[in-house]
């Protein structure tokens, strides 16, 4: 159901994880609604939420993806989706690969402010495949975004900024072009992505240290350069089955190009080819006021 959105869907990760993230994300989120308060009073703000008849729009979505960065292996994910609007305004389209937002700044047709996003691990239980190579928990990273429709209700520019909540976990840019068509109940989206990362960011997923190619000598010694990391394309196709429900389908495709791709846990364990496919449900209900 979209609308203009506090919170949104966010990077898949597994289900086991919700729990903790969405704490953090609801701290953010208290975090930006102060913010929002006592600098611009936008139509989109978080004060939305302490109105009378105040639509919120909870849903999940979960699907099949790589088990981490690189992996040709498939596994199972989940992503939760929060919004919330006032009752006067319309619904807002929004892509199920937005990373979970706070308008800060700004209307309809452009917006910025802060986000968060979930981003991948390589578990304990990929070890046997990847002897020697450390596991990396899942985390999330936290930013900036910003979003222009230069055609309205058509066509969308979204770029995000985050840091991982660790240092070393690095800096992640994200730039999503989408064309969004109506028809009916029906909407469908498609458009290109592209994702870039800083040195610790491609180190962390893509490195192989020495000790792990001695613990493997299927694995090189490498170091992965900053810079691009994959191209691709998203797309969605939802059907509003009343004011009340929606359902969505998702795919996603990543190639994985220059340093990501040359490493040697994709070219030895994996593949540059990353694809996510997912469905999920969204119910918007009115509230009474907080």
């Amino acid at each position: 159901m979209g609308g203009e959105e506090v919170g949104r869907s966010a990077r898949p990760m597994p289900t086991s994880t919700l729990c903790g993230c969405l704490r953090v994300a609801c701290v953010m989120l208290i975090v930006c609604g102060a913010d929002c308060e006592t600098a611009l009073a936008q139509s989109d703000d978080v004060a939305a939420l302490f109105e009378p008849s105040t639509v919120v729009s909870v849903g999940a979505l979960g699907g099949v993806g790589p088990r981490f960065q690189g992996a040709r292996r498939a596994g199972l994910w989940g992503l939760p989706y929060l919004s919330f609007r006032r009752a006067d305004e319309a619904p807002e389209w929004w892509s199920p690969d937005d990373g979970l937002d706070a308008t800060l700044i700004g209307e309809a047709g452009a917006q910025a402010g802060a986000v968060l996003d979930f981003r991948d691990g390589r578990s304990t239980r990929d070890a046997h495949r990847l002897v020697g190579l450390p596991g990396l928990p899942l985390t999330v990273g936290v930013g900036v975004f910003g979003e222009v429709w230069p055609v309205a209700n058509t066509v969308r520019l979204r770029a995000e900024v985050t840091q991982g909540l660790r240092a070393h976990d690095g800096l992640l840019a994200k730039i999503a072009v989408d064309l969004v068509a109506r028809t009916g109940r029906f909407t469908l989206s498609v458009g290109p992505r592209l994702v870039l990362g800083d040195a610790a960011s491609m180190r962390l997923d893509f490195d192989v240290p020495f000790a792990a190619s001695v613990a493997n000598p299927m694995l090189t010694p490498y170091r992965a350069t900053p810079g691009l990391r994959s191209v691709g394309a998203s797309g969605s196709l939802a059907y509003d089955w009343s004011e009340a429900w929606q359902t969505i389908a998702y795919a996603r495709y990543d190639r994985l190009v220059a340093a990501a791709a040359a490493s040697p846990i994709v070219r030895r364990f994996g593949t540059e080819n990353q694809v996510s496919f997912g469905l999920g449900a969204i119910y918007a209900f009115r509230t009474a006021g907080i």
